[in-house]
């Protein structure tokens, strides 16, 4: 059943940058040279205070150089990770917060939504200040993510997109695609990448291919050129849907 559940608070403050970076989204591979991500961006300056979206339990506080939390040892460098109180259709849901600069809870805390756990950093493999996202559906592991933007709450007056890439004979687009976003005036334009067939997992009873979150609610079109033929569509986004 497509239910939302956004459960998630940001976890920047509203006077940081609190909304997803475009740049590296999730289930993306940046411009084909980056590792499939799975998670999202926030880009702060070093030392921004980072948030727990939710009310919940660390069970994971410190640095990952002996246990492999990521794609291998030393990946986030500096990370927290929080199981929800909420379970979601009885399977646990896990948040990670990565390449922090300092940690300030420990495991077995008890933490609420809006406490600040650590601070923003680029320790493990990043190359600038910022805290990497994720959403871990099931158990505590790299290839258990989803999309965050389908938990995360829309800031006030915008909606999510969500969909599958079908090509004109209405069959499944499994190859990844580059997706343009843009709204009906063309003042707002977003670029985004279908899911790769590994790494990456659609929420249950969405089962999207694509997401982006924080659309404006109002006409969006949505266009790609892909084996040949042109695919576009006209969506509707509603404010907190």
């Amino acid at each position: 059943e497509r239910d939302d559940h956004y459960w998630l608070a940001r976890p920047i403050a509203a006077d940081g940058t609190d909304i997803v970076g475009r740049f590296y989204p999730y289930g993306s591979r940046q411009d084909g040279s980056y590792p499939v991500h799975h998670g999202v961006e926030f880009v702060n300056p070093l030392g921004t205070p980072v948030l727990a979206v939710a009310d919940g339990e660390v069970v994971v506080a410190g640095g990952d150089q002996t246990s492999v939390y990521g794609a291998r040892d030393d990946f986030y460098g500096t990370l927290i990770v929080i199981k929800l109180d909420r379970t979601f259709e009885n399977e646990p849901v896990y948040t990670l917060y990565g390449h922090l600069s300092a940690v300030h809870v420990s495991v077995g805390q008890r933490v609420r939504a809006g406490q600040t756990i650590g601070l923003v950093g680029m320790a493990g493999v990043a190359e600038g200040p910022h805290l990497h996202f994720e959403v871990r559906l099931g158990t505590n592991d790299y290839e258990s993510t989803v999309n965050p933007e389908l938990w995360l709450a829309p800031k006030a007056g915008n909606g999510t997109l969500a969909g599958v890439l079908l090509d004109n004979n209405g069959v499944l687009v499994d190859d990844e695609a580059r997706l343009i976003v843009h709204s009906a005036s063309g003042a707002a334009r977003y670029e985004v990448t279908t899911y790769p067939p590994l790494g990456v997992n659609p929420a249950p009873g969405w089962l999207e291919d694509f997401c982006i979150g924080d659309l404006a609610a109002g006409t969006w079109h949505v266009q790609t050129f892909v084996r040949g033929q042109l695919l576009e569509e006209t969506v509707t986004i509603v404010a907190g849907q």
